[in-house]
């Protein structure tokens, strides 16, 4: 799933930098490649964090993801609040390109994921136990 919404999330990523470039010159580019950075940290390491609890009960893997999540929120507001009160990323960056394009690379990274889920070969029934009619 991380390479289906990992290929997914650089094309869209890639093309909003294009375009953040042509729209807002060196700080667009520069605020589109943070955004699309941001959201490839964040997002993989959600899908991390689960690759790493597969062999565990169900339960636990509900628990980490669920802390996982929390984490990452906490830790992106964190971040946004630093951001917002940094005049040196003010200046550097273009904060309008680095939002639009976080928003549209977490769109295609959940494309992506939903893709290479939909094409998994996980059976949704257990061959191996007999049926009782």
């Amino acid at each position: 799933m991380l390479r289906g919404a990992l290929i997914a999330g650089l094309v869209v990523g890639v093309n909003a930098a294009a375009i953040s470039a042509v729209a807002a010159g060196v700080k667009g580019l520069w605020g589109a490649l943070l955004g699309l950075l941001m959201v490839i940290v964040f997002s993989g390491a959600g899908l991390f964090v689960l690759h790493l609890s597969r062999r565990s009960t169900p339960t636990m893997q509900l628990a980490l993801a669920m802390a996982s999540y929390t984490g990452r929120i906490a830790i992106f507001g964190g971040l946004l609040a630093l951001a917002l009160n940094s005049d040196s990323l003010a200046r550097n960056v273009n904060l309008t390109a680095l939002g639009v394009s976080a928003i549209v690379v977490v769109m295609g990274w959940m494309a992506g994921e939903i893709w290479a889920w939909s094409h998994l070969r996980i059976p949704i029934y257990d061959l191996d136990n007999e049926v009782m009619a």
